[in-house]
């Protein structure tokens, strides 16, 4: 009796995942049981893991697609790979991990202990291993051929490869997808420490999320309960098998030797821990997957639109953690603090490129207000305790949101491209455009230029001569209990309760 994988083209097959082709444009996404760690494929097969990588992915895409498009089609697959296959879009996938990190674990507080650097950026001193980070940072990588480690790279070698604007979108789409995904996860008892995320772009040019997302494999992921800073974690995702073969196995994976067979325990517990981060996430059990009929023997064919290309090597030079294949397998996990700490949201951390310092050769200085303010669907602990302090004081009728203002000169002549270049700085350092709003006004009189730059995904923009009257917006991040989390420095600073920490790219993310 003939089986789906023996009937459909094979157009790509990974260490975990396979690619068929399908009528319109479509491809068959299928995640096989096989585990891998270290970039070699494990000969014992975990039984239920596809189905949990498959329905968790469709599930994290449910939660994320109203941040940007996503390659799922359907779900509606033949029987013999239901619930462990997907029909999604054929794209041309950019060849990058685009990887973020929460908090200071795996390779990253490795780094960190050695040079104070997390993927060769400079970290405050005295952070404990599992804190989480002031911001989340964003750390790509190079996708390598199959079997080779990918290249971790810096955002201007990002640039070189895929263009500024490109560089800029897979940055700006990975942290926002990260801030919301890190909030979900909290929501539900678990800590994302850090994960991968692919993405792919239609022929129109929209940029998809594509590929697995934010499960036990892409990710780290601890449990909230057992958050301790300056300790070690227990992970809810494939670490505790890379601890094993680290550990236990005898095994060395830069050798020539085989991979060894895995325990029955080793199995089991993964078996179960994958199953349990599903549970734990969505509330509900996994829908068991029928086991797969093997394959054809059939050789992929090569084709132009195949959803995981091979890019060429980059050559290494940030000291950051190196990632694995999934379509070159990486993730990144973030942690949580304990119950009885409440964690507040991480603001994403756009890192710009370094600017060309701008000169005041004229002695001019513009001086520009930046008034920043949560959205209204965003709790506001802090507003919400003084207007009640208002309420019992008297004063009926009054609500209270609390909002940060910030003066900043801008140094020149000023100039459309110098307001546009105060607006990213004002994205990247002062506000948290998922959570927050906000507003610049010119102050002072500098002749009616009244420059307005809106059309930005969750944010206002407004540069007005008169700093006295703004409509404060407010855009989607999250926020600690005692501090706006929306905004980048401030959240993490004032807010008392400790920090889970960060996730690896080597050591395991996207395997």
């Amino acid at each position: 009796m003939s089986s789906t994988r023996s009937t459909l083209p094979l157009v790509h097959s990974g260490k975990i995942r396979e690619l068929y082709a399908l009528p319109d444009d479509r491809l068959l996404l299928l995640a096989t049981d096989k585990v891998s760690a270290y970039d070699h494929v494990l000969p014992t097969p975990v039984p239920g893991k596809g189905a949990v990588l498959t329905q968790l992915t469709t599930w994290w895409l449910g939660q994320l697609d109203d941040i940007m498009p996503t390659h799922l089609v359907s779900t509606d697959v033949p029987n013999d790979v239901a619930g462990r296959a997907l029909v999604v879009e054929k794209l041309d996938m950019v060849p990058v991990e685009c990887v973020v990190r929460g908090y200071l674990a795996g390779s990253g507080w490795k780094e960190y202990s050695e040079s104070g650097t997390v993927a060769g950026l400079a970290l405050p001193q005295g952070l404990q291993r599992g804190e989480r980070l002031e911001r989340p940072i964003f750390t790509p990588a190079a996708k390598a051929p199959q079997g080779s480690h990918d290249e971790n790279i810096t955002f201007s070698q990002l640039v070189d490869m895929v263009g500024e604007q490109t560089a800029l979108e897979l940055r700006r789409a990975s942290l926002r997808l990260y801030v919301r995904a890190e909030r979900i996860a909290r929501e539900h008892g678990l800590v994302l420490v850090d994960t991968k995320f692919e993405f792919g772009r239609r022929s129109d040019g929209t940029l998809v999320l594509a590929d697995e997302v934010l499960t036990p494999d892409s990710s780290r992921y601890w449990s909230a309960d057992s958050y301790a800073p300056g300790t070690e974690m227990p992970s809810l995702d494939k670490q505790q098998l890379r601890d094993w073969l680290t550990n236990e196995s005898g095994w060395d994976p830069d050798s020539q030797a085989p991979a060894p067979e895995l325990p029955e325990e080793v199995v089991g517990s993964l078996s179960h821990t994958y199953a349990d981060t599903y549970r734990r996430l969505t509330g509900g059990e996994v829908v068991e997957a029928a086991p797969l009929e093997p394959a054809a023997e059939a050789q992929a064919q090569p084709v132009e639109e195949a959803q995981t290309p091979t890019p060429e090597p980059v050559p290494y030079v940030e000291q950051q953690p190196g990632g694995e294949d999934y379509a070159a397998e990486q993730h990144v996990v973030e942690e949580e603090p304990a119950e009885q700490q409440p964690v507040p949201e991480p603001t994403v951390e756009e890192q710009q490129p370094a600017a060309d310092p701008v000169g005041d050769e004229d002695g001019e200085v513009s001086t520009f207000i930046v008034d920043v303010m949560l959205r209204e669907d965003i709790p506001d602990a802090q507003g919400a305790s003084i207007t009640e302090t208002l309420r019992r004081l008297g004063y009926t009728g009054i609500t209270v949101r609390q909002g940060k203002r910030f003066e900043v000169d801008l140094d020149g002549v000023l100039t459309q491209e110098r307001i546009e270049e105060l607006r990213r700085a004002t994205e990247a350092l002062l506000v948290n455009i998922e959570v927050e709003d906000y507003e610049i006004s010119l102050v002072g009189d500098f002749g009616d230029e009244g420059h307005d730059h809106d059309g930005h995904d969750h944010d206002h923009v407004h540069v007005d001569h008169d700093h006295d009257h703004h409509d404060h917006e407010h855009d989607g991040h999250e926020h600690g209990p005692q501090d706006v989390e929306g905004e980048p420095g401030a959240d993490e600073q004032s807010d008392p309760a400790p920090h889970p920490g960060e996730g690896e790219h080597r050591d395991g993310l996207g395997e």
